[in-house]
């Protein structure tokens, strides 16, 4: 009788002790599903400290992100050789198939997401997950981060080998390979269309990657933090305001700046023009239109490319601007997104003179729309100099307020304000 309670108080205890450990891992692995539930099945050493952080803003704003059917497999999240706190994405799996992409970026301190709807990218995925190869080769990563300013393209290789016989994997069979693509900028994630692809805009409180994560640095800063840092710097506001005053005359003025906020003194020009003169250790400048075309001209643009120059090769094109006043009180400012290559972009005198004729044509067809017209004409210009996608626009009304314009793909323009 002995032995056999001693049996049965032996059984409940191990029992017992089993009940705890599963109700422990249930409690948390639901409380911390960063540290608990993540065990990288990658074929590549991953950002585990980003991926983790991401889990975890997942986690409590799924309901806000979560846009199509599916679970992440956050075992096979890949931050695709950056190792920066910057950028990853994970497969989104359904009855066994992966049915779309997470990527998730940081800017900043905020990370955004957004689904890719990549065949290609679900294929790559799909095959590491469940292919049935049995061995695989890598190449190199390519991330290309300065071919065009703010834009990071990154592409990831493998190569699998899927034998004839599954049965008899070294009698024969063949080689696939298989690509992950991605090229993104800010505004890919914080344009129209990312509420419909995913969420953004949460905060990061990873502590940031390695670099110089200064806000304060051109380098590290949006569209929207150069120009606040701009209209909000005291001497240049002041020559803002100024330009604004004399913007009803019959004369265009401009200011150039250096990166500190040191400004020229003022340049006078002509009716409907102004020479900006040597741009060397300036950064950009400001000038006023007189009464006519409320919008940056061709001229203006080369005038931007040539700040853009100013820089020099081994400078950071990016940081070159343009600003314009118009007699309405409202003004633009363009950035460079090029780099030094694109900047050398050059037109003949027949080329150039084609180009302003047909920006007269235009403007006499989009000024009745107003704003909407003449950025349209702006964007026009772009695409006729070649430099699309290689300069961002903005327009600061007269309430301060900031907005980035971007051209859809369907032609049409969208204003994204600045937080």
């Amino acid at each position: 009788m002995t032995k056999k309670m001693i049996s049965w108080l032996s059984f409940m205890a191990v029992f017992l002790f089993l009940l705890h450990s599963c109700v422990h891992d249930e409690i948390y692995s639901s409380s911390d599903p960063a540290s608990a539930e993540y065990h990288s099945k990658s074929l590549w050493k991953e950002d585990e400290k980003y991926i983790k952080n991401v889990m975890k803003i997942y986690s409590e704003h799924e309901d806000n992100i979560k846009k199509f059917s599916g679970t992440p497999d956050w075992d096979y999240a890949m931050s695709m050789g950056r190792y920066d706190e910057s950028f990853m994405v994970v497969p989104i799996i359904e009855n066994g198939k992966v049915v779309n992409t997470l990527a998730c970026a940081r800017f900043d301190k905020k990370v955004y997401f957004r689904y890719e709807n990549s065949e290609t990218n679900e294929a790559f995925f799909q095959n590491i997950i469940y292919g049935k190869y049995t061995r695989y080769k890598t190449e190199a990563d390519n991330t290309k981060t300065n071919t065009q300013k703010g834009i990071v393209c990154i592409t990831k290789t493998i190569s699998m080998w899927y034998p004839d016989n599954e049965s008899n994997p070294n009698a024969g069979g063949y080689w696939e390979t298989n690509y992950y693509t991605n090229c993104y900028n800010f505004l890919d994630y914080s344009g129209p269309g990312w509420e419909d692809n995913g969420g953004g805009g949460y905060d990061y409180g990873g502590g940031g990657g390695s670099g110089n994560n200064d806000p304060n640095n051109p380098n590290n800063q949006t569209p929207c933090e150069k120009t606040k840092n701009i209209i909000n710097n005291t001497a240049i506001k002041a020559k803002i305001d100024d330009l604004k005053t004399k913007s009803t005359g019959s004369l265009e003025n401009a200011y150039k700046f250096k990166a500190d906020g040191t400004t020229s003194n003022l340049i006078v020009g002509g009716k409907h023009e102004v020479d900006f003169g040597d741009k060397t250790g300036f950064q950009g400048g400001y000038h006023n239109h007189t009464t006519g075309t409320e919008m940056f001209s061709p001229a203006d643009i080369e005038q931007l490319l040539q700040f853009a120059l100013a820089q020099g090769n081994y400078g950071d094109p990016s940081n070159a601007f343009l600003g314009m006043v118009a007699p309405n009180g409202f003004h633009y400012v363009m950035y460079f997104n090029g780099n030094y290559q694109d900047a050398l972009t050059s037109f003949s005198q027949n080329e150039i003179d084609e180009i302003k004729k047909d920006f007269q044509t235009r403007y006499g067809l989009y000024n009745s729309l107003g704003q909407t017209g003449l950025e349209k004409l702006f964007f026009s210009a772009l695409k006729d100099m070649n430099l699309e996608g290689k300069v961002t626009l903005q327009r600061i009304d007269n309430n301060g307020m900031i907005n980035t314009i971007i051209k859809n793909n369907d032609g049409t323009r969208s204003d994204i304000p600045c937080s």
